[in-house]
């Protein structure tokens, strides 16, 4: 046998032109018409309940589409908000290597100061020492005076070997003056 498919209201149309067909009485015809006005009204249901549920999936689908571009703009926010966050940790990264590179110079500028300064001074009393050696052989009395003034305001009184030793000025040495100003001349002064 052969099953033909029908829609349902061609099915329910056809079982009516049967029963008229068939000579029903008036009471069959009431029936089956009362039959065919409720299948049309629910049919008339389901085609209004096939476009409330068509109306709330394309409202669906578009709070969904709408909820996807949120997401997407949102994530969007994160990655822009990331970049300018890496680029302000380079920039803070560069700034603090700058600041320690500044800290290690200026450190190492201070030591070196130190160590200039502390070299200055000794390339300074060496100076002052040479210059007074040289100026004490050369026999100058105005120079060696000089320098034991200088001596003397530097160093104070606390030098007693420094008065024990002081050259007094006398005539320039002669053969005939050296055995009078000899060793035992100058211990005595």
């Amino acid at each position: 046998m052969i099953r033909i498919r029908l829609p349902k209201t061609w099915m329910y149309l056809l079982v009516i032109v049967v029963i008229l067909i068939g000579g029903c009485d008036e009471r069959a015809t009431r029936i089956a018409r009362e039959a065919a006005d409720r299948q049309a009204q629910q049919n008339t249901a389901m085609a209004d309940l096939n476009r409330e549920v068509a109306s709330g999936t394309r409202h669906l689908i578009d709070a969904d589409s709408q909820a996807r571009k949120e997401i997407v703009s949102v994530h969007r926010d994160l990655q822009a908000e990331r970049a300018r966050l890496d680029t302000s940790w380079n920039v803070l990264e560069v700034e603090r290597r700058k600041v320690a590179h500044e800290r290690r110079r200026d450190s190492m500028l201070a030591s070196m100061a130190v160590l200039v300064g502390a070299v200055l001074i000794v390339a300074l009393l060496l100076g002052f020492c040479w210059y007074a050696l040289v100026a004490a052989k050369q026999g100058d009395a105005e120079a060696e005076e000089l320098n034991q003034l200088v001596i003397h305001e530097l160093l104070g009184e606390g030098l007693p070997l420094l008065k024990q030793h002081r050259p007094t000025v006398s005539a320039p040495l002669t053969p005939d003056n050296r055995q009078l100003n000899g060793p035992a001349a100058s211990r005595q002064l």
